[in-house]
């Protein structure tokens, strides 16, 4: 992934601003209900709505951009994502999915997955399996 000032080096200050605008309206306009029109951010930015859309649906350079800016906004507000996962934890009735995600993210507690297999070929032989390749050979050059 490549760094913020490599990704800025490559969008216009336009592109920039719409990103930085498209990333609060999601965060802190949704979350205050307050969210702007796609209209209305593109005329502050200063294209049309459709340049807009194609920017944050089809250009790579500008989603990454984006995703790094929302990326480095959640990043700030950890400690909130932490204390509420705590409480999820400490509550009278602690939850199964909080405590699961506590232990998982510090490595406490992950997937693993086990396959044995039984049968007789189990105890087949170097010779065996040998035999049973050239068989094969044979089959897929008839």
């Amino acid at each position: 992934m490549a760094n913020l000032k490599e990704l800025e080096a490559k969008l216009t200050l336009q592109q920039r601003k719409a990103a930085l605008l498209l990333v609060e309206n999601e965060l802190i306009g949704a979350a205050n209900d307050e969210k702007k029109s796609q209209e209305e951010m593109a005329e502050e930015v200063g294209v049309g709505r459709m340049t807009l859309y194609r920017w944050r649906t089809q250009n790579k350079v500008f989603i990454e951009y984006m995703n790094l800016i929302a990326d480095d906004f959640l990043g700030s507000h950890r400690a909130e994502v932490y204390s509420q996962l705590l409480k999820t934890i400490r509550g009278s009735q602690p939850s199964i999915k909080g405590i699961d995600l506590f232990l998982r993210r510090f490595g406490l507690l992950t997937d693993r997955q086990v396959t044995t297999t039984e049968g007789e070929n189990d105890k087949r032989s170097n010779e065996d399996l040998a035999k049973e390749l050239e068989d094969l050979d044979d089959l897929l050059e008839d």
